[in-house]
């Protein structure tokens, strides 16, 4: 029996980071995720790497941002071919068994590196994820290798939201119930601001944001309920003494704050993804950590950590297990980076107080998550933003001396997002951003 613990990573798509009931959320019910909370530390200033899903899974199965493994939007963006990933770094590395159930949604095979035990074709989560489930639940019925394993699970749901959202006023994927109106959470306390500007009141989008948020929490009670019986099955078996869980999403959801919806914005609805980590030992159980920032690329590095392998190289990802174990003077993130290539592109920089979100067209927001985490109200005008935009500034172009950012030599007009990333990082590194 090997002394390298099991690793179960389960994840899910586009989850709002709030939408628990453990965290106090009375328009939800997740008994699941809640005792996953409850038995784990909840990294609470969690971020993904690029909010939207092929290059938040890129970075999570390479270690590096997507900028540079090539997954750098969703569509024809293949993972670099020279990087090694996840699964067969912890195959070759530490002789773990990988195996994979459910959404993948990366460009590489996942025959490559997991052995698939379930794969989803369609992205609908009330259709797939009871299977993705089972299957689960079969590899740990069945497993009786002595070696560690690496299962990795990836759910769909609450992802169903975007078919279709319906929050502008179409039907959705399911018609506007009026009798559904007393069960209907309100629009949040931001609906009506955005880019830190106050948007024209409409009752009629109310109705439709209400209900596209009702129905995200059904959404997301359904992939709870899978979540749970995995859980438990984990929890029944003989590697529960000895298998760590690590629960995150790719991505959040806009979920009608600042009347948005989807992902692909540096907005912490968004941007900000829930991060739970349970040991054996239950360390830290029931804890939320506010104070470290966290990105995704922190997620594998905390697997690797746990699977006693090296980092992936040249990851810039730090490992969360120093922070479980209560370590003292841990080196961790003084600012997290996060991108996302879509439209003219964009980048945020986070620090302990605050977030600079830089666009691609010019367009600067500066936020006060301290006194102002609903992000309402824009400081990058005045004198005291203006110094914290350049500092941010100072930080990104330390960002970038980190990283390796791919530019592949012919990229073809159907891959635009690299022109964009490319165009943004020059006027970076130029400091040819206007403060």
């Amino acid at each position: 029996m090997s002394d390298r613990p099991n690793i179960l990573f389960l994840h899910v798509d586009q989850m709002h980071w709030d939408a628990v009931s453990a965290y106090g959320n009375p328009y939800v019910k997740t008994p699941a995720v809640d005792r996953i909370i409850a038995d784990g530390c909840n990294f609470r200033a969690s971020y993904s790497a690029n909010p939207v899903c092929c290059p938040a899974r890129g970075s999570w199965y390479t270690g590096r941002m997507s900028c540079e493994n090539g997954q750098i939007n969703n569509g024809p963006y293949p993972l670099r071919a020279d990087l090694p990933d996840l699964g067969a770094w912890l195959r070759d590395k530490g002789d773990y068994e990988t195996a994979y159930s459910g959404k993948w949604h990366v460009s590489r095979k996942i025959p490559d590196s997991f052995r698939q035990i379930y794969g989803q074709g369609e992205s609908k989560g009330e259709i797939f994820d009871p299977a993705i489930g089972r299957a689960a639940i079969g590899y740990l019925d069945n497993y009786d290798s002595d070696k560690p394993f690496f299962l990795n699970v990836g759910f769909v749901n609450p992802h169903d939201c975007c078919y279709t959202s319906g929050a502008a006023g179409g039907e959705g994927k399911f018609l506007y119930d009026e009798e559904a109106i007393e069960e209907m959470p309100p629009i949040p306390e931001n609906f009506y601001v955005h880019l830190g500007i106050s948007q024209p009141k409409d009752p009629g989008k109310e109705r439709y944001f209400r209900y596209y948020i009702y129905t995200y929490y059904r959404w997301m009670e359904m992939v709870d309920a899978e979540i749970g019986r995995v859980y438990d099955a984990l929890m029944g078996s003989r590697f529960a003494e000895n298998t760590v869980v690590i629960f995150s999403s790719d991505h959040g959801d806009g979920l009608g704050f600042h009347g948005q919806v989807s992902k692909s914005k540096m907005e912490d609805p968004s941007w900000r993804v829930p991060t739970v980590v349970v040991t054996p030992e239950r360390q830290r159980a029931g804890e939320a950590d506010h104070e470290h920032l966290s990105i995704a690329l922190d997620v594998t590095a905390t697997i690797c950590d746990y699977a006693q392998v090296p980092l992936l190289p040249k990851t810039i990802g730090k490992s969360l297990r120093p922070l479980m174990e209560g370590q003292a003077d841990v080196d961790w993130h003084e600012y997290i980076v996060g991108e996302n290539w879509q439209s003219d592109g964009k980048m945020a920089v986070r620090d302990a107080q605050y977030k600079t979100i830089l666009y691609g067209d010019g367009l600067i927001n500066l936020f006060d998550m301290l006194h102002d985490p609903m992000e309402m109200k824009d400081l990058s005008k005045t004198d005291a933003g203006r110094a914290v935009v350049k500092k941010h500034l100072s930080y990104l172009q330390e960002h970038l001396a980190r990283i390796e950012p791919y530019a592949p030599p012919n990229p073809t007009k159907k891959q635009p997002a690299y022109t964009v990333c490319q165009a943004l990082f020059s006027k970076i590194e130029k400091g040819e951003v206007a403060v």
